[in-house]
């Protein structure tokens, strides 16, 4: 099998399986001959670009020029994003790596080293033969297969002419080549192996691993010509000249192009060699508003460019890169006649976004060729490369989505958006057109707002000349201290309407009339869009509807799930017409609910603000004495849809439970306990919202019909619970009359569970205690055991112990899980318990919940670290400080080192770590100095390398939850990941404050 003419015509040697006699090379050799070339990369893909999005990993490259230190590796190795890698030799030596050149459209990059650093060791460059590879050929993959240093594969050489293998056909984030054969052969190498030499028994490489097939042991290797064409550019320190016609070009065998109706007679008019050549190459794709649009159509086969033929890709891409700027004259056969027809060769590094704007989370570029190639789509406007809410808080237009427009005009490019972006202020309202690039029919037009509060906008610069990324601050969206986000003046119904309508949809009159306009009138509309991970949150944007509970001081009552992250950047919309921002005043620490707070002095003026009443929710306590729901009785669930309309459904309370969420080993989010729920039935659990306000036949609001926090990696996503609303007034109280955030819930740190009075008999609870239990409460049929300590105490703490039974609280029977689940204001309660069958009287000292209303957040070398909270210390078998750290950024400096996050960070360097404040003074001290002169460098177009990269090694010890201790050294990146604070004061309405530390 033979393909196109190679750039060296030197003779292959004639080596396939056995030792080659005539030179002396062998196989057994080949290793240590080649140990010193080939090195382990370490990968950081530090922020999301283009096909990559940020990670860190392993993979290969080799030395094919030791004078000045060039290592051949993939584009995928390399990045054409912001990155970071580093190189580790045979003999463990590291160095860092200047990304010098990556390839626009093939496989390959080239990385450079100081030569100078290496010592005791000489490493061999391995020469690049691409006339050796030949059908047959036994060959050698030598690299780091799952990071395992110096593996080697063997096998075979197959197909030579086989056209680019799909990789994640299914992901459109995946890179895939384009416009050259690769080869194929069976060698089974894994993850790790990318960037290996493929080599022959001497030694040299005759292409480079790229990926493989991994359902079999396939693998691919991309061909060396188009390496060896840029290589001698490298070598002159010139970039490479690099054309394309915004084409996609494939190979068909002859028999296919005949079926294309080029027939073996009519191509040998033309001169195609049907006997020295395997086929031809097609047009595949051609892109809208390409050069070639309108001049050649897909299935024009081409056989010539230039007047010289063209059988395959390297000889057709030769032409094409040596016209840049002129035009190509390509003779191609097309709807059964031959044609000439002339295309402009546009500059291929012209498509290839090279700059990338950070908006809060949002990262934005130009829609690269690569992409627009792989969905056929026109290169045209601005890719949403990744967005963790914030600019774009509909995470899900993450990838495939690029921006054509914002406020009506154009964004053909990055530029013209920055451009329009710089009339905007943060919070103002901006129109945004978006398409689908996979499916150009699929367009969404949406209103966004830049956060007023988050991350600095961001604006990265490529140079072509070293590799590296500048930054600077984008100077568009400047602040807004506006709090009223938008409004509209406009009249609506009177509540006589409201609740004639309303009373429609009111099933066997169980609910009023009044209540259900009054819940309609007070319902709002709430979106929190977090700023950062906190409290075991990630980022995804939560809406859902709250019920205005005190509108004098601008109250509303939520699912904790909406705002379970409390950095959140809050807006509330009032009957659809009144949009302001707000904030968490409190989330509560034992019961799924939160409260937000909104300045009522916006609305005051407007409709949607007159209209909301005054709502007692203290009727409920006046429900049998308790201000529970009983089984059995009947109530209504009102619901707010997200178009702002209701939800009215009918239910009974099936029963009551004692709610016991478990906890979650990923991300340690609130955990619910000793907390009593009812049961509805139906369930509701597909009410459209993330709150219910649950009616009983009297009209008075009793309770709320929850979903609890959202966990992927937890059974509880999805599960809906009953609270009764007597349990949040106490709450409500202190938020009606303080200013501060409340601190005031303090609890005994164990979970209880029921215990029948039959079994409670046998743990030694008295004839005469059960007969107090039942007068005291008629329906109850159990006591309250201690079935689990939530935290490691001190031995000298008077506490209880598991097995405990709890008869009664500072001389009050105990009959109710309500009886004991939190206290207020109490620093110590008289408890009288059974242990091991003896009466015993404890004065038990309770202790403040950490509860999940952190006000603090520090970002540093990629992670994100806060106070722990009661999850964590109710898991952490050993709290060594009060840092933790619950989250890192993939790709960031720790992960590099394989840390796990769930950790307590104790020492940084020489600074000792017990607070917050410890981390930003030790932040501060290691900030590099050198950062303005890097990036200044970087933008003149200086040679740099990683090592250069702001920043410094750091020795870091930790403590795991398990008590375990871990001591590494990182290094930090000051140029991907600064560190800053986000943090807000103790007052209800403080809002969040960014800075960079």
């Amino acid at each position: 099998m033979t393909v196109a003419a190679p750039v060296n015509d030197a003779k292959a040697s004639d080596s396939t399986s056995a030792d080659n006699e005539e030179t002396g090379y062998t196989w057994g050799t080949l290793q240590s001959r080649l140990r010193t070339s080939v090195v382990s990369i370490c990968i950081s893909f530090s922020l999301p670009f283009d096909t990559e999005t940020n990670y860190s990993s392993y993979a290969t490259g080799f030395v094919v020029d030791t004078e000045q230190g060039i290592i051949l590796s993939n584009r995928h190795v390399m990045g054409s994003g912001p990155t970071y890698h580093k190189a580790t030799f045979f003999d463990n030596q590291e160095v860092y790596l200047q990304p010098l050149y990556y390839d626009p459209e093939h496989d390959f990059s080239f990385f450079r080293y100081i030569p100078s650093e290496l010592k005791n060791i000489s490493p061999k460059a391995i020469r690049l033969a691409p006339h050796k590879a030949r059908s047959g050929l036994e060959i050698r993959v030598i690299g780091n297969d799952s990071n395992e240093k110096m593996s080697v594969h063997q096998g075979e050489l197959s197909q030579l002419d086989r056209n680019v293998p799909e990789y994640g056909s299914n992901n459109y984030e995946s890179y895939n080549d384009l416009n050259t054969f690769y080869y194929q052969a069976s060698t089974s190498s894994k993850g790790g192996s990318s960037g290996s030499p493929v080599v022959d028994i001497e030694g040299d490489a005759v292409a480079i691993n790229c990926g493989g097939n991994f359902q079999s042991s396939s693998n691919f290797f991309l061909p060396l010509e188009r390496v060896l064409y840029a290589f001698d550019y490298i070598l002159r320190k010139e970039i490479p000249s690099r054309g394309t016609l915004q084409v996609v070009f494939k190979h068909v065998t002859h028999v296919q192009a005949e079926r294309l109706g080029l027939s073996e007679e009519v191509a040998a008019e033309e001169g195609v060699a049907t006997k020295d050549t395997t086929g031809v190459l097609t047009v595949n794709k051609v892109l809208v508003d390409g050069p070639a649009d309108g001049l050649l159509l897909v299935g024009d086969i081409v056989v010539r460019a230039n007047g010289t033929l063209v059988p395959g890709f390297a000889d057709l891409f030769k032409i094409i890169d040596a016209s840049v700027g002129d035009k190509v004259d390509l003779r191609v056969f097309s709807k059964g006649a031959f044609k000439t027809v002339s295309v402009a060769v546009q500059d291929l590094y012209s498509i290839t976004p090279s700059a990338m704007l950070q908006i809060g989370n949002t990262y934005l570029h130009n829609l690269s060729f690569q992409q627009a190639a792989r969905w056929s789509a026109p290169v045209y406007g601005v890719k949403i490369c990744k967005s963790l809410g914030g600019f774009f808080p509909s995470h899900e237009l993450r990838g495939r989505y690029v921006i054509h427009a914002i406020n009506n005009t154009p964004t053909p490019n990055l530029e013209a958006l920055m451009d329009v972006l710089r009339d905007v202020r943060r919070g103002e309202p901006i129109v945004v057109l978006v398409k689908d690039h996979e499916d150009p029919r699929d367009e969404a037009v949406f209103v966004t707002h830049c956060p007023p509060v988050g991350p600095s906008n961001v604006l990265y610069t490529r140079s072509i000349h070293t590799g590296f990324w500048s930054t600077k601050p984008y100077d568009g969206l400047a602040a807004s201290v506006n709090p009223l986000i938008s409004a509209v003046q406009a009249s609506l119904p009177s509540k006589a309407e409201i609740e004639a309508d309303s009373a429609k949809s009111a099933v066997n009159g169980i609910a009023t009339k009044d209540i259900v306009g009054d819940i309609q009138e007070s319902t709002v509309f709430i979106e929190a869009n977090p700023i950062c991970p906190a409290d075991g949150q990630y980022y995804p944007v939560q809406r859902g509807s709250g019920l205005v509970v005190d509108k004098r001081r601008g109250l509303i009552l939520c699912s904790a799930r909406l705002v379970g992250n409390p950095t959140c950047n809050i807006s509330v919309t009032f009957a659809g017409m009144v949009r302001v921002r707000a904030t968490l005043a409190y989330i509560h620490p034992l019961y799924p609910v939160a409260f937000v707070k909104y300045d009522p002095a916006l609305i005051v003026n407007s409709a949607a603000g007159n209209n909301i009443p005054d709502l007692d929710l203290h009727l409920a306590r006046d429900v049998d004495g308790t201000g529970r729901l009983a089984t059995g009785n009947l109530v209504t669930v009102v619901t707010g849809t997200v178009s702002g309309g209701l939800e009215i459904n009918t239910a009974a309370v099936s029963g009551r439970k004692l709610l016991s969420t478990s906890p979650c080993t990923a991300c340690y989010n609130q955990r619910f306990f000793n907390t009593e729920v009812f049961m509805l039935s139906p369930a509701l659990t597909e009410i459209e919202n993330e709150i219910g306000i649950v009616c009983n036949a009297d009209g008075r609001i009793c309770g709320l019909w929850l979903r609890l926090l959202h966990c992927s990696h937890s059974s509880n996503n999805k599960k809906h619970v009953g609270l009764d609303i007597s349990l949040v007034l106490p709450t409500l109280e202190q938020l009606q009359t303080n200013d501060i955030v409340p601190d005031f819930v303090r609890v005994l740190d164990v979970e209880f569970s029921h215990q029948s009075l039959a079994t409670a008999k046998a743990l030694g609870v008295s004839e005469s205690h059960v007969q107090s239990i039942i007068q005291s409460a008629p329906t109850v049929r159990n006591v309250l055991k201690v079935c689990k300590i939530l935290r490691i105490r001190p031995a000298d703490t008077v506490s209880l112990e598991v097995g405990d039974v709890v008869l009664s609280v500072n001389g009050h029977t105990v009959n109710h899980i309500d009886n004991l689940a939190c206290f207020y204001n109490c620093d110590s309660v008289e408890l009288t318990i059974i242990r091991r069958r003896e009466v015993l009287t404890l004065t038990v000292p309770t202790l403040p919940i950490r509860s999940f209303n952190t006000r603090r957040i520090i970002h540093w070398a990629g992670m994100f670290l806060q106070e722990p909270y009661q999850t964590v210390l109710q898991q952490a078998m050993r709290p060594a400080s009060q840092v933790y750290n619950f989250m890192f950024i993939s790709g960031g400096p720790i992960v590099v080192e394989s840390y796990n996050s769930n950790m307590f960070i104790c020492e940084i360097g020489e600074h000792s770590i017990q607070t917050l404040d410890d981390v930003a003074e030790a932040a501060r001290n290691l900030k590099s100095k050198k950062l303005a002169e890097f990036n200044k460098q970087v933008a003149n177009g200086l040679p740099l390398h990683s090592g250069e990269m702001p920043g410094c090694d750091v020795r870091i010890h930790v403590v795991l939850l398990n008590g375990e201790d871990v001591v590494r050294s990182i290094r930090t990146n000051d140029q991907y990941f600064p560190a800053w604070q986000l943090s807000r004061g103790p007052r209800i309405d403080d809002n969040w404050v960014w800075e960079e530390l």
